[in-house]
């Protein structure tokens, strides 16, 4: 199967755009304040972060991360990953998601 010289160069450029659109990812949903509830339910930081798998939310998808729970609460759980990219995403997630590793 040979190469569409007519329309090369624009199917380069589309596949560039979604290339880059991949790679630019947004920010993980994390819990709202009102979810949270910390004047009721106060936030315990961890002492050594905790080996764990979670479910993440994204505004397109869900992942299953492995991470660390940092903090939590009775009911939430802080989470810490690295994204495929290398950079440390954070989000509080329910404790109903997380399993300790």
């Amino acid at each position: 199967m040979g190469t569409n010289r007519r329309y090369a160069d624009r199917i380069d450029a589309q596949m560039s755009k979604r290339i880059s659109e991949m790679a630019i990812r947004p920010e993980p949903v994390s819990l709202s304040p009102e979810e949270l509830d910390v004047e009721n339910d106060p936030i315990k930081e961890a002492s050594a972060p905790v080996p764990i798998r979670t479910w993440v939310r994204y505004p397109e998808t869900v992942m299953r991360i492995e991470g660390k729970a940092i903090a939590w609460t009775s009911r939430a759980v802080q989470v810490e990953w690295t994204s495929a990219d290398g950079s440390s995403r954070t989000s509080w997630v329910w404790a109903s998601a997380v399993d300790r590793l």
